[in-house]
C-alpha cells in the first residue's frame, strides 16, 4: 500500500520558534549576560527555513499541519482496513464471505472529518477565522487544501461506493462489478496522495525558524541547563523524524535491513542525548525538569524503540499476514504519536520554567 510521507504527527512547531526566547525569558528574568555579550560568547545554527514567522503565522502554521496529519491519520486507517477486510476482488465469489464493519467505521470517521473541515473553511469556522500575517501562506496553503479536499470528496465517494458493494452483499447479485470498483478505488486514492503530497509540501515551505544555542557558551547555571533539555528535546525528535520518514513506506515484503540500522542510530541519540542531561547539573529550581525527561518522555522513547524493534524483526521474517502487518504498523505509530505527545507536554513544561 501506498504511505504518503507527512510532517510528523501533531509536533508543535510553536517550540521552533520560541524555543530561543523561552531561555532569554530566564535569563532576563534570573539576570545574565547583555545582548551584547551575548553575541560574543553564543554561536547559533539555524535551519534553512521560510523565516521567522509571527505569533499569528504559527498558529496557522499549526493547524494545518494539525489538520495534515489528522486527514493522512483517517484515511490511512480506512484504506489499510479495506486491504484487510477485502480480498483481490479476482478471487471473490458470490459465496464469498466478506465482511467490512471494520472499513464502514474508519471509513464514516473520514467523512465526518471531511464535513467538519470543510465546515471550518467554508462556513466561517476556526479554520476560516485564522488570520496570518503572512498573506502568501494564506493564500498558498488554502488553495492547496482546498485541491485536497476535492481530491479526499472524490476518493471518500468511492470508498462509500465500494464499502456498501460488499456491506450489502451486492456481489452476490452482481459479482462483475468488483474489480472495476477496486480499480476505482485505487485510482481515487492515488489522486488523494498526491494532493496531500502537494499539500505537505506546500505547508513545509512555511516550516518555522529554528535556532539551536550552545549550551558551552550560557554561564547562568538555569539557563545553560534548560538549553540542554531544549537541544536533548528537540535533537531527539529530530532523529526519530529521520526514521519516521522512512518508516511510513514500509511494505509487508520490505527489507528491514536499512530502518533497523536508522532505528539503532535514532537510539544511540537518545543515549547521547541522555548523557549530556545526566551530566548538567540542575540546581533546585531546575531539577522537576530533569525529572520530567528522565521519568516521562525517557519512557515513551524507549517503548517505541522496542515497539518498532520488535515489527521489523517480525517483517523481517516474510511471514507476516497483512492484518497482522497492519496491525503491527499501527503499533508502531501509536507509539511514535505517544513520544511526540510527551515530547509536545514536556516542551510545555519547559515553557513554564520562563514564568516563574
Amino acid at each position: 500500500m501506498k504511505k504518503v510521507k507527512f510532517i510528523a504527527v501533531l509536533i508543535l512547531i510553536t517550540i521552533a520558534f520560541q524555543g530561543c526566547s523561552i531561555i532569554d525569558d530566564i535569563k532576563e528574568k534570573l539576570g545574565g549576560n547583555t545582548d551584547e555579550n551575548k553575541e560574543v560568547k553564543e554561536q547559533t545554527v539555524e535551519e534553512n527555513t521560510y523565516g521567522r514567522p509571527t505569533e499569528n503565522d504559527l498558529q496557522y502554521y499549526n493547524k494545518y499541519v494539525e489538520v495534515l496529519n489528522k486527514i493522512s491519520e483517517a484515511v490511512e486507517r480506512f484504506h489499510k482496513s479495506y486491504l484487510s477486510d477485502v480480498p483481490d476482488p479476482k478471487s471473490v465469489k458470490k459465496e464469498s464471505m466478506i465482511f467490512v464493519i471494520a472499513s464502514d467505521v474508519y471509513l464514516s470517521q473520514v467523512e465526518q472529518l471531511v464535513k467538519s473541515y470543510k465546515r471550518s473553511l467554508f462556513d466561517n469556522g476556526e479554520l476560516a477565522k485564522l488570520k496570518p500575517d503572512n498573506d502568501t501562506m494564506k493564500r498558498e496553503v488554502e488553495a492547496s487544501f482546498k485541491n485536497l479536499l476535492g481530491a479526499l470528496d472524490a476518493y471518500q465517494n468511492q470508498a462509500r461506493e465500494v464499502v456498501n458493494y460488499y456491506k450489502n452483499k451486492g456481489y452476490q447479485k452482481d459479482l462483475s462489478l468488483a474489480v472495476g470498483y477496486d480499480e476505482r478505488l485505487n485510482n481515487s486514492y492515488d489522486n488523494y496522495s498526491e494532493a496531500l503530497e502537494n499539500f505537505n509540501s506546500t505547508i513545509g515551505k512555511f516550516k518555522p525558524q529554528r535556532t539551536r544555542r550552545d549550551p558551552d557558551k550560557i554561564e547562568d547555571p538555569d539557563e545553560r541547563s534548560a538549553t540542554v533539555l531544549m537541544n536533548a528535546y528537540e535533537n531527539t525528535v529530530d532523529a526519530a523524524d529521520s526514521f519516521y520518514n522512512e518508516f511510513q513506506y514500509i511494505q509487508n515484503d520490505s527489507s528491514t535491513a536499512g530502518l533497523s540500522k536508522m532505528l539503532d542510530e535514532f537510539e544511540a541519540k537518545f543515549k547521547e542525548e541522555t548523557k549530556k542531561v545526566e551530566s548538567t547539573d540542575f540546581t533546585d529550581r531546575t531539577k522537576f525538569m530533569k525529572y520530567n525527561f528522565e521519568d516521562y518522555f525517557t519512557k515513551t522513547v524507549k517503548d517505541f524503540v522496542a515497539e518498532a524493534r520488535k515489527f521489523l524483526k517480525r517483517v523481517s521474517t516474510g511471514k507476516l499476514s497483512t492484518k497482522y502487518f497492519n496491525e503491527g504498523y499501527d503499533g508502531v505509530m501509536n507509539y511514535y504519536n505517544y513520544m511526540i505527545n510527551a515530547y509536545n507536554s514536556s516542551i510545555g513544561t519547559l515553557n513554564t520554567f520562563s514564568k516563574y
